[in-house]
């Protein structure tokens, strides 16, 4: 391993911002408000539907402007990073776990590749078009075997997508 390599691997420890310890406190979390707040979130049967469509609405919108050119192609990316983000972070919580895992591997491809082209949005949007059946059709949960699939073709597109650019 060469120098820079090393040293890029290093672990780097920032020091956390005391502003937020100060406005909740230190210390161990009682475990019945921990277990109070589980339950709530266990029982929570809002309708992730309006929430997943702004944000799916969001993703639609840097697709629709990469494609025009309207943006550049690093602000339209973190665009779409970030509505994938905040699908994946909210999914779960609503009970939509294969929105949650599919938008986990959207992130690592948009993580991922050097440059947007034809070819990967092409994938997004096939994957934007997918998470919105998902939503209108309210398949909550992990999808069963068919959510597998759907996983499963996902992670095969970005593989082939980036086995096609590292020949």
């Amino acid at each position: 391993m060469s120098e820079s390599n090393s040293s890029q691997n290093k672990v780097r420890v920032f020091k956390a911002d005391k502003q937020l310890q100060q406005k909740v406190g230190t210390g161990p979390l009682d475990e019945a408000i921990v277990e109070r707040c589980q339950d709530v979130m266990d029982r929570n049967d809002v309708d992730f539907a309006p929430l997943a469509m702004e944000f799916l609405g969001k993703l639609e919108n840097a697709i629709k402007d990469v494609t025009a050119e309207k943006k550049s192609k690093e602000e339209s990316v973190h665009e779409m990073t970030n509505a994938v983000m905040q699908l994946k972070a909210n999914a779960s919580t609503f009970h939509y776990n294969l929105i949650g895992n599919m938008a986990n591997i959207m992130l690592s491809f948009l993580e991922g590749i050097q440059e947007i082209d034809n070819d990967a949005i092409a994938i997004v949007n096939a994957h934007h078009q997918t998470l919105k059946a998902i939503v209108l059709k309210k398949m909550s949960g992990d999808g069963g075997p068919i959510g597998k699939q759907m996983e499963d073709e996902l992670k095969a597109a970005c593989k082939r997508y980036f086995a096609k650019r590292t020949k």
